[in-house]
C-alpha cells in the first residue's frame, strides 16, 4: 500500500492531516477488498459469522455469554438448551429465516447432537483467530504463519485472574517456560527486515504481555505498597530472563480501579537499576478512559528522568460495560467516555501526543479501527516520524491450563 503523500495547498495542517487520513483508509478498504477470502471457503464463512453476530450489540453479548458458558456445558442438550435460552431473548433481532429454526430447534435427538456439535465447531474455529495455541507447540506454528506474512505479534497468557499464590507462582513459571521457549525458535529464525528491525536496529522478536493481576492473588489497590512488593519479585525473573533471551515485555492494562497501582509497579519495577535502562519494555493504556491523556503526560514525565525509552500501546479498551456498570452501581463518576465517537477522539489525540513524544513514548497503535490506524499513520507523515520507529502489532493469546476448565 502506498502512504506516500500528495502535494496539498491552501490548507490548514489539521485539514492536510485529515484529507491524508481519508486518503490512507481509502487504500486500506481497497486492499482488503483485493484481500477478500474466496466466496463459500471456511474464511468466508467465518467472515460472514462474524460480521452477522456482531452487528446488532444484543446479538453479540448473548453470543458472548453462550460462548463463556460453552465449555461448561457436557451433552448435546445443555448445549442445545443454552443456545435457545440465550438467543430466544433477542430472537426479534435474529435474522428472519433464523427465528423459526430457533423455537423448533430440538434439544436430543439426532440432529440435536449435529447442532451441538456445529455450536462447538464454530466457537472453536472463531476462537482461532484470537488464541494462538493450547501449547507452545501449537503457538510456535501459529506465529509462525503470521511471520510469513510478515506480521510481528505479542501473545498473552489468558485465564490471568488467580485465587491464591500457588496459582500464581503457577502462572509465573508458566511464563517462564513460555518466553524461553518462544525465544530459543524465534531467535533462530532468519531475519524479516520489514518486521525485525526499527529505523536504527534490530529489535525483539518476542513479545509477551503481562497483566500483572496474575502474579499476586491479593492485587488490591486497598494496599498499594504490599501489592506492589509481591508483584515486583514476582515479576523480576520474568523480566532477567527476557532481557537474557531478547525478548520483549508489555504491561497489560486492566480495570480502570486497578490503573493506578498498575502504572505505580510498572514505573517502580522500571526504575529498579537492573531494569532502568532497558528499552524493551512498555505498558498498555485505554483511551476510552477520561484520564488516559494525563496519564500519559505523567508517564512521559517520569520517562524523561529514564536513560532508555518506554512503549506505549495504545487501545481502546475492553472493559466498558464493566465501568458503566459499576460506576451506576456505586453512583461514581463515569470513569470512560460514553460515546464511542468520544473514545475514537480521544485515540488520535493520545495516538498524536504519543508521536510528538517519541523519544520517551515509544508509539505502538492498537486498533481494528481503519480510521484510526489512517489517521495515526497520517500523523506519522505530517511529524516526519521514519516509518519503522511506531508500530502495529497483532494481539493473540495462549491459554493456560485453568482457562481450558
Amino acid at each position: 500500500m502506498s502512504i506516500a503523500a500528495p502535494i496539498q495547498s491552501g490548507m490548514t495542517s489539521d485539514q492536510r492531516t485529515e484529507a491524508r487520513t481519508r486518503e490512507i483508509g481509502r487504500q486500506i478498504f481497497a486492499r482488503v477488498r483485493e484481500e477478500r477470502p474466496m466466496a463459500g471457503s471456511a474464511a468466508w464463512w467465518d467472515e460472514k459469522m462474524m460480521g452477522l453476530t456482531m452487528r446488532d450489540e444484543g446479538v453479540k453479548i448473548q453470543l458472548f455469554r453462550f460462548v463463556d458458558a460453552l465449555p461448561a456445558l457436557r451433552t448435546p442438550s445443555q448445549i442445545s438448551r443454552h443456545l435457545k435460552e440465550y438467543f430466544t431473548q433477542v430472537e426479534h433481532r435474529l435474522p428472519a429465516l433464523a427465528r423459526p429454526v430457533l423455537h423448533w430447534l430440538p434439544e436430543d435427538g439426532w440432529v440435536g447432537r449435529t447442532v451441538a456439535r456445529a455450536a462447538q465447531f464454530n466457537v472453536r474455529r472463531l476462537a482461532k483467530r484470537f488464541i494462538a495455541g493450547s501449547d507452545l507447540p501449537e503457538t510456535l506454528e501459529a506465529i509462525t504463519q503470521l511471520r510469513r506474512r510478515s506480521l510481528a505479534f505479542t501473545i498473552d497468557l489468558l485465564g490471568e485472574a488467580v485465587l491464591s499464590e500457588s496459582e500464581a507462582e503457577r502462572y509465573q513459571g508458566q511464563y517462564l517456560h513460555f518466553l524461553e521457549g518462544l525465544a530459543r525458535e524465534a531467535n533462530e529464525w532468519p531475519e524479516n527486515r520489514l518486521i525485525d528491525r526499527d529505523h536504527t536496529e534490530p529489535i525483539p522478536r518476542v513479545n509477551v504481555s503481562i497483566k500483572l493481576s496474575s502474579l499476586y492473588s491479593q492485587f488490591d489497590p486497598i494496599d498499594p505498597e504490599r501489592a506492589s512488593s509481591a508483584v515486583r519479585e514476582k515479576l523480576r525473573p520474568i523480566l532477567r530472563l527476557a532481557q537474557k533471551r531478547w525478548g520483549f515485555v508489555n504491561i497489560d492494562m486492566e480495570s480502570h480501579a486497578l490503573k493506578d497501582l498498575t502504572l505505580r509497579i510498572f514505573k517502580e519495577v522500571f526504575d529498579e537499576p537492573e531494569f532502568r535502562d532497558w528499552a524493551n519494555v512498555g505498558i498498555a493504556m485505554q483511551a476510552y478512559l477520561r484520564s488516559c491523556r494525563a496519564d500519559l503526560e505523567e508517564l512521559a514525565a517520569w520517562a524523561r528522568k529514564r536513560p532508555a525509552p518506554v512503549w506505549v500501546r495504545l487501545v481502546k479498551g475492553a472493559y466498558w460495560d464493566y465501568e458503566t456498570i459499576i460506576a451506576a452501581q456505586q453512583s461514581w463518576p463515569v470513569p470512560v467516555w460514553t460515546q464511542k465517537s468520544e473514545s475514537d477522539a480521544n485515540f488520535e489525540a493520545c495516538t498524536e501526543f504519543l508521536i510528538e513524544n517519541r523519544e520517551l513514548l515509544r508509539p505502538a497503535i492498537a486498533s481494528h479501527n481503519v480510521r484510526s490506524i489512517a489517521h495515526a499513520l497520517a500523523l506519522f507523515e505530517k511529524h516526519d516520524v521514519p516509518p519503522r520507529m511506531g508500530n502495529f502489532r497483532c494481539c493473540m493469546g495462549w491459554p493456560s491450563r485453568s482457562n481450558r476448565r
